[in-house]
């Protein structure tokens, strides 16, 4: 109920009837975490980072990228994230894999902790498990955000910043530009369940993300040769998920 919400994360003190919890959630900061990880893996001899390179084909235990330079192991992982072109159309010329555009936004730090991910009600419209007509007779979606599928999701960067998205666009060609209107949506939901104004955007920025069509499917993932594996289409939850999505990966791929 209310009171557990403002027990569980005081900075809520707008607009609410009521929240879900889940104890086990987690927030994951991309441009830190590869950095870190990185460094980790730095330590151990069979680790290499290589970046600014394209690979061009790849076979059993080798790829070979647009050097020339081969690289060999026992297992090769082709993980394209949203590039479904290339490389990845070659291996799986059927790739049953979509991409999705969104925007987003970063603010300065919020003047009190905001101890948990926020999501708004918009979020039972993209999850299967919630899914019920029930919530569009009740509470319909203003049509800006059914337009521009949108959903807020805001967490709280290390510095106290503010993360907040999103919208989804599925329909290629994407824009290039930002559409300011959605910003001005998800600034009026943020500001109603905080119950005061948001501190300045600092940052506003679009990305593309790839998604498995399959919504039963974490991640697509097949085998597309004798010892090739291609793994893609995590959605918008590649950074949470994918040390999951190793996992399997692995075990699926006997190592």
């Amino acid at each position: 109920d209310r009171a557990g919400v403002r027990q569980r994360n005081p900075a809520l003190a707008g607009e609410y009837l009521g929240a879900l919890w889940c104890a086990r959630d987690a927030v994951v900061e991309p441009r830190t975490a590869q950095v870190a990880l990185r460094r980790y893996l730095s330590g151990w001899p069979g680790y290499r980072w290589v970046p600014g390179r394209e690979v061009r084909d790849v076979g059993s235990g080798w790829a070979r990228d647009d050097t020339g330079e081969v690289h060999t192991g026992d297992v090769v992982l082709v993980c394209t994230g949203a590039w479904l072109s290339g490389l990845a159309r070659t291996l799986a010329p059927e790739l049953p894999v979509r991409r999705v555009r969104l925007q987003m936004m970063q603010t300065a730090p919020l003047d009190a902790p905001l101890t948990t991910a926020v999501a708004d009600g918009d979020s039972f419209r993209y999850y299967p498990a919630f899914d019920s007509a029930e919530l569009d007779r009740v509470q319909p979606q203003p049509e800006l955000a059914r337009r521009h599928g949108m959903q807020l999701l805001m967490v709280a960067r290390a510095d106290g910043g503010l993360t907040i998205g999103d919208t989804h666009a599925y329909r290629e060609p994407f824009d290039f530009d930002l559409d300011e209107a959605p910003y001005r949506h998800l600034v009026g939901v943020a500001e109603a369940l905080l119950g005061r104004p948001l501190p300045p955007v600092l940052r506003r920025w679009a990305g593309v993300y790839a998604q498995a069509t399959d919504p039963n499917l974490l991640a697509y993932r097949a085998q597309v040769a004798a010892g090739v594996w291609l793994v893609t289409g995590p959605g918008g939850r590649g950074m949470t998920c994918s040390p999951a999505i190793a996992e399997e990966t692995v075990r699926e791929a006997g190592l």
